[in-house]
């Protein structure tokens, strides 16, 4: 199953950004702050809850349509029953 921390991983490793350089372009060009450590812990799924307008400047840094993340986190929370 594809989480959205893997999905996000991925996006990032493709448009071949480390953390600190996702922090430092967020910062520039969102007027937005967040961390290594934040993006790490989303990444790796040790958050589960993202900020609502950080997924959004990541779907934008990354290029990622909207409706593709939203499918995604959909599928996930069907499949994952448990989660309330």
């Amino acid at each position: 199953m594809m989480t959205i921390g893997r999905y996000l991983r991925t996006k990032r490793f493709f448009k071949e950004l480390t953390l600190q350089q996702v922090v430092d372009t967020v910062r520039t060009n969102y007027n937005f702050s967040t961390s290594t450590s934040v993006l790490s812990t989303i990444e790796t799924d040790k958050n589960k809850i993202i900020d609502g307008e950080l997924l959004f400047v990541l779907s934008d840094l990354y290029g990622i349509d909207l409706n593709e993340i939203s499918e995604l986190i959909l599928k996930n929370l069907k499949e994952n029953n448990n989660r309330i």
